[in-house]
């Protein structure tokens, strides 16, 4: 065979019986050889992909790690993983690196990152006043982007995996309105056009996104059900269809016979509307516009804050009535499980810890006295049985 020019790379065969390519990028500062390789099924794949990585080398495609930044890692990363991601979350992503991770980490070079690098950027973004939740984002787009940057052996260790993001006050900023607010609420909107829509989601505790994307051919009436299979988000300002937010989101939920009776009366004056509007355009939404069209989420988030302010609620934001739907759920002793699944949740913790707010009236229908709390009841603690050295009677 002949033997191949100095740097051409070179394919080595492996134990494994695959095939590894390698070519060298230049060196480094310590006249060390900076190494670009890759592993293929067989000899031949392994030679295109070396011959690939030459080509990409000297159009300037392919780098020397040692120069890359993460300015110029990010967006190439983002592109990499767009196919794999939700158009409102690829929005995010690009607007969290271009607004927040490229000015404060972006003349970075990828292997000169340490640690107390991204720490630092944490703690200005907490110190300006940002959200843990958007802390939370940053963190797992500087994860992701260099573990990728790791396998492509870029870099040594993926120094995003040890910073950890800095310590908040927890505190809820959602609200749920007790059963009395609810009423004052529903009183204002049943005086719009679309007061039914707040009356249905107060009663089934839909997403926003969900609620527009509603179609009545995922509606059976006759059963008493819905179909949750669809939800509208915001990209850009543009309303984007898509699946639900999670797997979980994917759902059949049961209807109150009361909630069946609101959806026909629904239908009902959808169809006049229909009938007597020369420019209808009918989108099979459940709630439409005034000319049939699919509602924009944000109209809701409006439509809900207008309501509350007349009603003397303060702020109260569309989201807002999800919390409150699922706080009078348990206080009403559903089981967090139910509520969790009605939700659309893929974990009850995430229920209990963000949707759950205890009510000022189950406070004090829980306050116990002494003496009830001492009243003797038909119960005994395992351990303490086992103590007196009584053993349990055998199940029958």
């Amino acid at each position: 065979m002949k033997r191949r020019d100095n740097g051409e790379g070179c394919v080595k065969k492996l134990p494994s019986g695959s095939h590894r390519w390698q070519i060298t990028l230049g060196f480094d500062e310590h006249g060390r050889q900076i190494l670009k390789s890759g592993t293929e099924r067989n000899r031949k794949d392994a030679d295109q992909a070396r011959i690939q990585a030459l080509a990409d080398h000297q159009r300037g495609l392919l780098p020397i790690p040692s120069q890359i930044t993460l300015a110029d890692w990010l967006p190439r990363w983002l592109e990499l993983k767009r196919p794999n991601l939700a158009p409102k979350t690829y929005a995010n992503y690009k607007y969290a690196i271009e607004k927040h991770l490229t000015p404060l980490l972006g003349k970075k070079k990828l292997q000169d990152l340490k640690p107390s690098d991204v720490k630092g950027a944490y703690g200005q973004l907490a110190d300006r006043g940002f959200s843990r939740s958007l802390l939370h984002q940053i963190r797992v787009i500087l994860r992701q982007a260099l573990q990728e940057a790791l396998l492509d052996e870029l870099v040594a260790r993926n120094v995003a995996e040890v910073a950890r993001l800095p310590s908040f006050k927890r505190g809820k900023t959602a609200r749920a309105l007790d059963a009395g607010q609810l009423q004052d609420f529903l009183v204002v909107a049943r005086k719009r056009r679309l007061g039914l829509l707040f009356e249905f989601v107060v009663a089934t505790g839909l997403r926003r996104g969900e609620v527009v994307a509603l179609r009545w051919a995922n509606v059976d009436l006759d059963a008493g059900v819905l179909h949750v299979r669809e939800n509208v988000t915001v990209v850009d300002g543009q309303p984007v269809l898509g699946p639900p937010k999670t797997e979980s989101g994917i759902r059949t939920l049961h209807l109150a016979p009361e909630t069946v009776a609101l959806l026909h009366k629904h239908r009902k004056a959808q169809d006049e509307e229909q009938r007597t509007t020369e420019d209808w355009r009918d989108s099979g939404s459940v709630f439409t516009n005034r000319r049939g069209e699919r509602l924009h989420p944000d109209t809701l988030s409006h439509f809900a804050s207008v309501i509350a302010d007349k009603a003397k609620l303060g702020g109260v934001r569309f989201h807002d009535l999800r919390h409150s739907y699922a706080s009078l759920m348990l206080s009403k002793g559903v089981p967090m499980e139910v509520v969790s699944e009605k939700l659309g949740h893929s974990r009850p913790s995430t229920t209990a810890d963000i949707y759950r707010h205890v009510f000022l009236e189950e406070h004090e229908r829980h306050t116990w006295g002494l003496p009830d709390l001492l009243t003797p009841v038909p119960l005994r603690l395992r351990s303490a049985a086992k103590r007196h050295g009584m053993e349990e009677e055998p199940a029958a």
